[in-house]
C-alpha cells in the first residue's frame, strides 16, 4: 500500500513539472548582490539595463544606465540588444522581480550572460550608493 502511495505521489509530481512548465532555465538566471553589482557598474564591465517604467527611471536610477526598456516593452524591443548577445548584461528593476522575468525572456532568445540585481535599486539605495534623478538619456556612442 505505502509503497502504491509512493509511486503514486511521484508520478503526480512529475506530471505536475511539466504542467506548470518547470525547466532548468527557470533557475539559470543569475543573481548578484548589490556590492557584486556595484563593483561590475564602476568597472563599466556590463550592459546596464533597467526594466522599470519610464517614471520611476526619472523619480530616481542609477547612475550610468545604459539602456532603459521597461519590462511590458521587452519583447517588442528586444532586438535592441542583440549586440549583447554573448556579453555581459546587468538588469535591474525596483525590487528584483521584473528582472527575473526579464533576464528568462533575454534567455529564451539566445542572451547568455545575464544577470539579474537581486534585490533591484531598493538594495542598491540600502547600500547608500549612488542614485540620479532625471530622464533617461542615452549614452552617446563612443
Amino acid at each position: 500500500m505505502y509503497d502504491r502511495f509512493r509511486w503514486i505521489a511521484s508520478a503526480t509530481l512529475i506530471v505536475m513539472v511539466q504542467v506548470c512548465g518547470f525547466s532548468s532555465s527557470d533557475v539559470d538566471v543569475k543573481r548578484i548582490a548589490p556590492e557584486q553589482a556595484k563593483v561590475i557598474v564602476d568597472g563599466r564591465k556590463a550592459l546596464l539595463v533597467d526594466v522599470r517604467t519610464e517614471a520611476e527611471f526619472t523619480d530616481r536610477h542609477i547612475p550610468g544606465t545604459d539602456a532603459l526598456i521597461p519590462l511590458q516593452e521587452l519583447s517588442r524591443r528586444i532586438q535592441e540588444l542583440d549586440q549583447w548577445k554573448g556579453k555581459p548584461i546587468l538588469l535591474y528593476c525596483r525590487s528584483g522581480n521584473r528582472t527575473q522575468q526579464a533576464a528568462k525572456l533575454l534567455q529564451q532568445h539566445g542572451f547568455t550572460d545575464v544577470t539579474d540585481l537581486k534585490g533591484g535599486i531598493q538594495a542598491w539605495m540600502s547600500k547608500g550608493y549612488p542614485t540620479a534623478t532625471g530622464p533617461f538619456l542615452p549614452p552617446k556612442a563612443p
